[in-house]
């Protein structure tokens, strides 16, 4: 056997950030292990997945963009949160087989674990599978009421049902004031803002300076890392938290569950080059 090596899969993956945040946290550890961006187109996900199983020095991989979904009936157990959410970002070795879990929900929750979000509300801007990763933890820590804030809420009525104990509203995106009103916390969960995506409007801005002040205010783009949603928090008195939290939360679990270890707290995220210059891109 070889050295231990895990990875993250996708197309595409090739400026991934998630190599260089395990490979300083093995180095760190004196673990003589790997993580590699492997490329992996739609029509070769299952001979890939197939191919890894064989590899006994394989430990498991990370999922992005466009697999997060389609990799579920290729795995042996789906833990229940995943299966809530409807999405796996993270596989590894376990007991019954290849195991898919959603490690967005500890990204979260390194984001948020510090605000207290128990009875209050919470709004969401978009409804896609990082929306569901956020309403799963929102719920896991008692929030009373989560406003969901969409383009269309007719096609996101399914999230009605997401479970009980925490109630969820749909708010289309013209009506964000109502959507706004009240929130303790507010969370982008959709790739507006994004490099290569589309701006947040003009008018959401607008809303959100005026509901700003005294909220905790998370974007889950981390590419740009200083985007139009966190300014407009900071420059309205509201409490700006960036996704380097997030994707520096999700590869702590799922480096624990590849290499057996937790990643070393003295490996913060200041080794993470968020400049203009910058060669790896954001995307695990």
């Amino acid at each position: 056997m070889g050295a231990p090596y895990a990875e993250v899969i996708g197309d595409p993956v090739a400026y991934s950030r998630s190599p260089a945040i395990h490979k300083t946290w093995l180095s760190a550890l004196g673990i003589q292990g790997d993580y590699l961006a492997t490329p992996v187109r739609a029509s070769a996900l299952a001979d890939h997945i197939a191919g890894r199983r064989a590899d006994p020095d394989w430990r498991g991989c990370n999922v992005t963009m466009p697999h997060k979904q389609a990799i579920l009936p290729l795995l042996d157990h789906v833990d229940a949160a995943a299966q809530r959410v409807g999405a796996v970002n993270c596989i590894f070795r376990g007991p019954e087989g290849l195991h898919g879990c959603n490690s967005d929900i500890d990204g979260i929750a390194a984001a948020l674990d510090a605000t207290n979000l128990k009875d209050a509300k919470v709004t969401v801007i978009g409804a896609g599978g990082a929306a569901r990763a956020a309403i799963e933890y929102l719920k896991s820590r008692q929030a009373a009421l989560i406003a969901l804030l969409v383009r269309d809420p007719l096609n996101a009525a399914d999230l009605r049902s997401a479970g009980p104990g925490t109630r969820i509203e749909l708010w289309p995106l013209e009506r964000c004031g109502g959507a706004l009103s009240g929130a303790r916390a507010v969370i982008n969960a959709s790739p507006m803002g994004m490099k290569a995506a589309a701006p947040m409007p003009a008018p959401l801005l607008a809303c959100l300076a005026t509901h700003a002040r005294g909220t905790v205010m998370f974007d889950m783009v981390y590419e740009p890392l200083e985007t139009a949603f966190l300014a407009t928090a900071r420059d309205n008195g509201g409490v700006a938290v960036d996704g380097l939290k997030m994707l520096v939360g999700q590869a702590r679990a799922a480096f624990r569950l590849f290499f057996d270890q937790s990643a070393p707290d003295a490996a913060d995220p200041s080794w993470v080059d968020t400049g203009p210059q910058d060669r790896f891109n954001l995307r695990r």
